[in-house]
C-alpha cells in the first residue's frame, strides 16, 4: 500500500466542503511534510518524492473538495530552506491562488484584520 492509498485523507472525508476544504488540505499537507521528513534517502531525493505526492495531493483536492474553486489550477512547491538549525528545513510554497485563499481563511479564523 502506498502512502497515498492511506485512508482518511481530507479530500475524502464528506466535510471537504469550502473553506473547511482548505483547512484539511493545510493538515494533508503536513501530514506529507512529516512522512517524507522521517523517511530514509538523502534530502533531494525525499524532498521530489514529497513534491509528487503534493501535486497528488493538490489534484485530489481539485476533484473532490466541493463548493470551493481555491483548488483550481493552483499549484505547491516543496522546497529545502537552509537556517541558522543544522537540518535544512522543508517548506511548501503555495502558488499566489491559493496562498490568497489560506490567508483569507487565516484571516477569518482569527477575526481580526491583516496588516
Amino acid at each position: 500500500m502506498s502512502f497515498m492509498d492511506t485512508p482518511s485523507w481530507g479530500y475524502e472525508r464528506p466535510d471537504c466542503i469550502g473553506d473547511h476544504a482548505l483547512a484539511l488540505f493545510i493538515d494533508d499537507v503536513q501530514r506529507v511534510l512529516d512522512h517524507y521528513m522521517q523517511t530514509s534517502g538523502t534530502p533531494e531525493t525525499r524532498v521530489l518524492q514529497a513534491q509528487a505526492t503534493a501535486n497528488k495531493l493538490l489534484k485530489a483536492y481539485e476533484n473532490n473538495a466541493r463548493k470551493t474553486t481555491a483548488f483550481t489550477g493552483q499549484s505547491i512547491e516543496i522546497k529545502l530552506v537552509s537556517t541558522s538549525q543544522s537540518e535544512p528545513q522543508w517548506v511548501p510554497l503555495f502558488s499566489p491562488g491559493l496562498k490568497q485563499a489560506l490567508k483569507k481563511l487565516l484571516d477569518r479564523s482569527q477575526g481580526t484584520p491583516t496588516h
